[in-house]
């Protein structure tokens, strides 16, 4: 299975790796600081199911404790933007304070989702 998108992002001397993987109605994303992925926390997050109406999506934590706000801003708003469930494996090894990377991540995310063919 092939990428939609890849991204490396350097934030803080630490090399995040996000791809992004279309599947049949729903999208999966990953998000390490190492090169090799791994399961880490899984988050999944469900598009509002009212077309037109801004609502919220749903998130909920599968397992893992590690990151969990960014864990589900990140989901969340993919979701949103993707209008598709949205699966996000996150491996973090890193000690970091989320507010640090939640915000670079987010509009690394939105980049790789403008290019993305509709």
């Amino acid at each position: 299975m092939e990428p939609i998108s890849e991204r490396n992002l350097l934030i803080n001397d630490v090399c995040f790796y996000l791809s992004l993987f279309r599947l049949h109605k729903s999208h999966l994303l990953l998000l390490s600081d190492q090169k090799e992925m791994g399961i880490g926390s899984v988050t999944l997050s469900n598009p509002s199911l009212i077309e037109g109406v801004k609502t919220s999506s749903s998130s909920y934590t599968l397992f893992g404790i590690k990151n969990k706000i960014a864990n589900k801003l990140i989901v969340e708003r993919m979701a949103n933007l993707l209008n598709t469930p949205v699966l996000l494996l996150s491996f973090l090894k890193t000690e970091m304070v989320e507010e640090n990377f939640i915000k670079p991540i987010m509009s690394c995310l939105n980049e790789m989702i403008s290019i993305l063919p509709k």
